[in-house]
Order: C-alpha cells, then structure tokens, then sequence
C-alpha cells in the first residue's frame, strides 16, 4: 500500500537559445540527460489528496509542481481516490537541475501506477506539457532532444555510463533574468548550426561531450563570480569537461572514475556549496531506478 518513487535531476549537454516567441517565451533547442542525484516520493492511501514535504524551504502547497500535477492528474481521469504524497528534496531547487519539473512527472507516472490509471500517451504528455516546459521529458528521461519551448521531445541514443560531479554554489538565478541578461546579437542561423551539429553527432552514436556547450554561459559567468569559481573548481580538479546547467546556478564536470568523482565531492571549497557524486542514467536505468 506504499509506493516510493525516485524524482531524477537533469543536466543540458547542450542549450541554444534562438530568440523570443510571440507568446513571450523564448526559442530553444537542448539536449537533456538525466542523472542519479534525485528526490524521493512516497504515495499512501488516503481519502483526498495530501502533500508533505521535507527539506523545502516554506512554498505553498498550490505551488508546488507535485501538487499541480496530482490536482491536473485526477481532473483529467476524474479519479476519485486519493493519496498522501510525501516529498522529500535533495535536489537544491531553483538550480537548472530540473528538479520541480521532474518532481512533476514523477507524480504522474507514481498516481498513475498507485491510482491503476492507464492513459494514453498523448493524454499524459498534454498534462505534463501544461505543467512546465521541462516536465514532458521527465516523462522518459535518458538523452533527448527538446525543441520549441523545450517540452518537445525527441529520444536519442543513450550515451556511455559517465560520472558526474554537480555543484550548487549557493546562489540563485532567476529563469526570467537570466533570459533577460542574454546577448542575442549573434544570428540564430549560428546557434542553431551549433545545437544541429551536436544533435547530429548524438543522434548518431557518436562521442559530442568535447563539444558540450550552453548559451546561458556567456552572460551568467560573468555576473556571477560563485558560479564561475565552481565551474573552474571542477576544471582544476581534473573535470574533462565542466559546464552551467539550464539557466544556472549549478554546474556540472564530467570526471574518468568513480574514484575522482568522489574524492572531488569531498574537497568542498565554499562553506555554501553543495557537491554531489552521480551517473548518467540511460533509459532503461531511468525506469528501473524511479520504482526499483
């Protein structure tokens, strides 16, 4: 009568942010991979639906994405059971990490199972694209393309198990002002000649993460020197690559070992920050980790 549910972070490989659409978001295209740092969620029975959460700073509970998407799940299959949802965070919020939007999905996908509901695709991915524009990949997780606002998806190839070092320096951007701190002087023929490339290469199988890059970068580093001094934490500690991602604040350094990977997330170098050891997960292992 206890369902627990992992909620899985994501890091961008790739951003290409394109120009600003006439319903006032902006264009991009990303490649999403997801990583073993996760939330937890736990679903019980109860008469009506019930939110706790632990180690979440004080939100409303019609704000939360875990809320929105049980209330958006049971109008649209008018299911009358309920639940007593329990979210536990580990995922630092507000940290281009995904973690409101996976959190999101992962209701979905938990009430769906905890609830016996059984609906078409389409169907949940239109509840998960009201939700947020990163919550349709949540939906499957691995290496995927995302285009428009980010909530259309296209799977590709997994790539090899690599580890993953993330920092959350301890600061916040917002989404709205990191947009705005853009500098869209170069053409979008440029960026999305970029993006394509990369797209190319992983649609295809082929090794891109030498490649790996993100718009965001060129304006964020600069106003944030946190955030520059833990991306350079992870170069000088031996990072193959390190990068922002999403919009920031946390950065990520891909690492050859487990053994590094490891040792660098015990040197914390800012009483502030918060470092974390992962994986990539594939696919496969996405599914098998949210219900095993």
């Amino acid at each position: 009568m206890l369902l627990r549910v992992r909620s899985f972070a994501k890091i961008n490989l790739g951003l290409s942010v394109l120009g600003r659409r006439p319903d006032g978001y902006h264009e991009i295209q990303t490649i999403f991979q997801t990583i073993s740092l996760c939330d937890e969620l736990e679903f019980r029975p109860a008469a009506r639906l019930e939110l706790n959460c632990e180690n979440l700073p004080e939100t409303p509970k019609e704000e939360n994405l875990v809320w929105k998407a049980a209330i958006s799940l049971a109008e649209e299959t008018a299911e009358t059971q309920g639940a007593s949802i329990t979210l536990r965070k580990n995922i630092p919020p507000g940290a281009g990490l995904g973690g409101g939007s996976s959190n999101a999905a992962a209701t979905l996908l938990g009430l769906c199972r905890f609830w016996g509901v059984r609906l078409p695709d389409s169907d949940l991915l239109a509840i998960a694209s009201g939700l947020g524009s990163d919550v349709p990949f949540f939906l499957s997780g691995g290496l995927a393309m995302g285009t428009g606002r980010g909530e259309k998806i296209e799977l590709l190839p997994d790539i090899p198990s690599e580890h993953v070092v993330v920092i959350f320096p301890g600061v916040h951007i917002s989404t709205a002002e990191a947009y705005r701190s853009l500098n869209l002087g170069l053409t979008s023929s440029a960026r999305a000649h970029r993006i394509h490339r990369l797209y190319g290469q992983a649609k295809g199988g082929k090794s891109f993460l030498a490649e790996i890059f993100n718009d965001f970068e060129s304006s964020i580093l600069s106003a944030s020197p946190p955030i520059m001094e833990a991306k350079r934490f992870l170069e000088e500690r031996g990072a193959t690559m390190a990068l922002l991602s999403g919009s920031g604040s946390s950065v990520f350094g891909f690492f050859s070992n487990e053994e590094s990977a490891f040792a660098v997330s015990r040197a914390v170098a800012r009483e502030a920050w918060r470092l974390f050891p992962a994986k990539t997960l594939s696919r496969a292992e996405y599914f098998q980790k949210m219900f095993g």
